[in-house]
């Protein structure tokens, strides 16, 4: 049986788990591919955690990447990261990027 949510690092490294405590969803945040973002207002929390998923795929045999993000105070800032530019520095394969922004 199923239950709960759990979120890890790129290294498998638990970051958040609603089985050690629970957090609050302070908001959701959506980047669109390519571009930069940044989304003002985020809740302010002692503890404050972001999970991202990715929402599209590239096109083709394309690696495709999630956006990079910091949180600092009330502000959310999703970035492409250099990886996801084309050979002739487009940016090109980063995909839409859902942010969710957990509190406690």
């Amino acid at each position: 049986m199923a239950f709960g949510y759990e979120s890890r690092d790129a290294s498998g490294t638990l970051i958040h788990s609603t089985e050690d405590s629970t957090f609050t969803l302070l908001g959701t945040y959506t980047a669109n591919a390519n571009t930069d973002h940044t989304f003002t207002g985020v809740p302010i929390m002692p503890t404050r955690v972001v999970t991202k998923l990715m929402l599209n795929q590239v096109n083709g045999d394309d690696e495709a990447y999630v956006h990079q993000h910091s949180l600092s105070g009330s502000t959310l800032t999703a970035t492409v990261p250099t990886a996801a530019y084309d050979d002739d520095g487009n940016r090109a394969n980063t995909v839409k990027t859902f942010f969710m922004v957990f509190g406690k």
